[in-house]
């Protein structure tokens, strides 16, 4: 069964060819991948294609991210559906006319948050590198680390296609366990002069 959802799922796929040179285990790749699973940010505006494997259900969404922490979900039409700025998400029934704030998270929360990722990027294993490889007629570094997510539980494994000069992550695919396995693969690409509204102004 193929779906489309109107809601993104935040994250992301190229599928494409790449060169697959001997996997490093060094110290160094460690470390490389733990940076990037924490760096979740990117130093320019971007647009996310996503599809979530369920089974045998597939969603496709998209989103539209700034390196300031704003970001909007679409539907199959590019029309917004639901927007975040910092903690603050909201949600709109008339294409973004409107505005409804849906849920604030505290410094508190958000506090906890980036500590929970730092851990799961510090009890990360099994990590694998592949530097300079190609992807789509670009060269990138690939990382990946499996992991428990924090605090469900899950068991995870994502994967990360970096670019090899400005760390541009052009492909993610993240893989959950537990009693609901999914799949979320995102392709990203940059986008220019991109602005996502602020209800509060």
């Amino acid at each position: 069964m193929r779906s489309r959802n109107t809601i993104v799922s935040g994250s992301v796929a190229i599928i494409a060819a790449f060169a697959a040179p001997a996997h490093a285990t060094t110290v160094g790749c460690d470390a490389d991948t733990r940076a990037v699973m924490v760096d979740v940010n990117h130093a320019v505006p971007m647009r996310q294609n996503v599809i979530t494997e369920m089974g045998d259900t597939t969603i496709e969404s998209a989103a539209l991210s700034t390196p300031d922490g704003r970001g909007m979900a679409l539907d199959a039409n590019d029309n917004p559906v639901s927007l975040w700025i910092g903690g603050r998400f909201y949600t709109t029934a008339d294409g973004g006319e409107t505005w409804t704030l849906l849920r604030e998270q505290s410094e508190a929360e958000l506090d906890q948050q980036a500590a929970n990722l730092r851990r799961q990027a510090e009890e990360a294993t099994g990590f694998i590198c592949d530097y300079d490889i190609a992807l789509d007629g670009r060269t990138v570094h690939r990382f990946e680390a499996e992991y428990v997510l924090i605090p469900s539980g899950v068991p995870a494994r994502s994967r990360y296609w970096v670019d090899a000069e400005t760390g541009f992550p052009w492909k993610v695919m993240h893989e959950f366990g537990g009693d609901a396995p999914m799949t979320i693969t995102q392709q990203n690409e940059p986008v220019s002069d991109l602005t996502i509204p602020d209800p509060e102004r």
